[in-house]
């Protein structure tokens, strides 16, 4: 009971420290040396921006026991999304992007579904 319980807590904090750097490095400048990094990297800012979304979403599922809160922590997930991204209207140099909107969504909702599989799938295993 314990180990799942630290188990729980570990994904929680885990989760936290992510939702930070998401709303962190949405709101950062431009010109910000983390973002110039991130602009060097040979990956899509749109891919980054629905895997962020759908590990956001995911580990809500995984950490929090209590289904309907789960998914209404995934599902704010998209209202987190779509404020950022008129947030960013205010950081020079970003702008707000309807298209990003749409990819979080969608990295939400991916999240989601693999979080009811990962539930269905993982007590079945563990009781074979």
């Amino acid at each position: 009971m314990l180990r799942q319980q630290s188990k729980q807590t570990f994904i929680l904090i885990l989760w936290g420290v992510l939702f930070c750097c998401v709303v962190v490095g949405s709101l950062l400048p431009a010109r910000s040396a983390v973002i110039v990094a991130i602009g060097r990297m040979h990956i899509s800012l749109k891919v980054l921006h629905f895997f962020a979304y759908a590990s956001l979403a995911l580990m809500a599922l995984v950490a929090i026991r209590r289904r309907p809160a789960a998914v209404l922590t995934a599902l704010a997930m998209i209202l987190l999304g779509v404020a950022l991204e008129f947030g960013q209207k205010l950081s020079p140099g970003r702008s707000c992007e309807i298209r990003d909107m749409f990819i979080n969504g969608a990295g939400v909702l991916t999240g989601i579904a693999i979080g009811f599989l990962s539930r269905r799938i993982v007590p079945a295993v563990t009781r074979s």
